[in-house]
């Protein structure tokens, strides 16, 4: 049986994507804040399932919020800041360096 996630204001800033043209099943997150725009996907096939993509698509974006509040004197130097670790982790990803990835600092 096939579990539905109710979308609700609990996973504002997070979006499924299941389009059959391509190969990616998971979920989004995208935050857009000072001009910048933070966007990562949780894949259903790199955690197991529809629910764990889900559940690591929320801890990281209760994540990134909590440190934007931390940051608030100067968020867009955090943005800036995350940005760039999540470019990073692209190019370790694009290397084939399979190490677990970091969640928001």
């Amino acid at each position: 049986m096939h579990k539905q996630i109710v979308m609700s204001k609990k996973n504002k800033n997070i979006t499924r994507y299941t389009y059959e043209s391509t190969d990616f099943l998971g979920w989004r997150v995208s935050i857009q804040r000072c001009g910048r725009i933070i966007t990562r996907y949780f894949s259903d096939l790199q955690y197991g399932s529809e629910e764990e993509s889900y559940r690591h698509a929320v801890d990281y974006r209760d994540s990134v919020f909590s440190q934007m509040a931390h940051h608030r004197q100067d968020l867009s130097a955090y943005m800036d800041e995350e940005l760039a670790h999540l470019q990073d982790l692209l190019r370790r990803k694009e290397k084939g360096d399979d190490t677990t990835e970091e969640m928001a600092h």
